[in-house]
């Protein structure tokens, strides 16, 4: 039989902090699960701690070159045989009832395509958790704005996937997750963030979105599918003027009065209004008025 759940992990160089993801996954209180684990050919010993591990569970992957995450994120899932695929980044950690708690969630809300929870945030560089919205219709208006799920959290259905032919983007070096999401729901699928920590998000100088020479390249590519997004219901006219108004959204040292202009702009627009309710995007405003993006 099968595994219900395939964990895929990518690692490199991590042989300090590789265990703790590994072990938070061989922890878990639900079983039932083969761990995918490919070493994008680390030149340290992260290798050596893969291998120390004795579980049947663990299935790696040598590659003989780096051919970076999102590539071997395709790869994991190409191979996983598990009816649901779950994510987690090698510098992270999830609670031991993540995995139980993800899979009656996807079981019981059968129409969604993919759930993430919510985070909790440690280590150094130390920003607030900026996930906080859980319902289908909020993240799918918010994924116009930025990306409000966290990667290392996420569990999929591989059925909706392979029915649409949906899989990580190997051209996207950076922001592939934000990709997938995207991809998701140009198909009609569901999207949404259980509202319980269950994984903690490790902050250092070494994470990929926090290194200068991939800072560039995840901009880029954020905003690119920022503007695939957005321009479902704006002209391009419109569209780039929405994308300057929230360049710096909500991480940087964004104005809020620009990011306010543009929601209202999504409030006055008649093909966002038959998709979005008022009071939904009202209540961004609101947060946004609270001060709830400070990250």
């Amino acid at each position: 039989m099968p595994p219900l759940i395939s964990v895929i992990m990518s690692t490199y160089n991590r042989e300090n902090i590789v265990g703790s993801a590994i072990e938070s996954i061989l922890a878990q209180s639900f079983s039932d699960f083969e761990f995918i684990i490919i070493n994008d050919n680390s030149t340290d010993n992260t290798l050596e701690k893969l291998k120390s591990y004795n579980d049947k569970r663990i299935v790696i992957l040598n590659n003989k070159k780096n051919n970076g995450c999102t590539f071997n994120y395709h790869k994991a899932h190409n191979i996983a045989k598990g009816e649901y695929i779950a994510h987690i980044d090698d510098d992270d950690i999830s609670f031991p009832k993540r995995l139980e708690k993800q899979y009656l969630y996807m079981e019981q809300y059968k129409d969604i395509a993919l759930s993430g929870t919510f985070i909790e945030t440690f280590g150094e560089n130390m920003r607030p958790s900026w996930v906080f919205y859980t319902s289908p219709l909020m993240l799918d208006f918010i994924m116009n704005l930025y990306n409000p799920v966290c990667h290392s959290s996420v569990i999929y259905r591989k059925s909706f996937f392979d029915k649409y032919q949906i899989n990580y983007d190997i051209t996207k070096k950076c922001a592939q997750d934000y990709d997938l999401y995207k991809q998701i729901l140009f198909k009609g699928g569901k999207i949404a963030n259980i509202d319980e920590v269950l994984v903690q998000y490790r902050m250092h100088k070494n994470r990929l979105t926090d290194i200068k020479e991939t800072q560039d390249i995840q901009i880029y590519n954020a905003d690119k599918t920022r503007k695939e997004l957005i321009s479902r219901f704006f002209s391009d006219t419109q569209t780039e003027e929405l994308l300057k108004l929230t360049y710096d959204f909500p991480f940087n040292n964004y104005k809020t009065e620009d990011v306010e202009k543009a929601l209202n702009l999504f409030i006055q627009n008649e093909k966002s209004r038959k998709k979005y309710k008022e009071d939904l995007i009202e209540e961004v405003i609101n947060n946004l008025e609270e001060g709830r993006f400070k990250f």
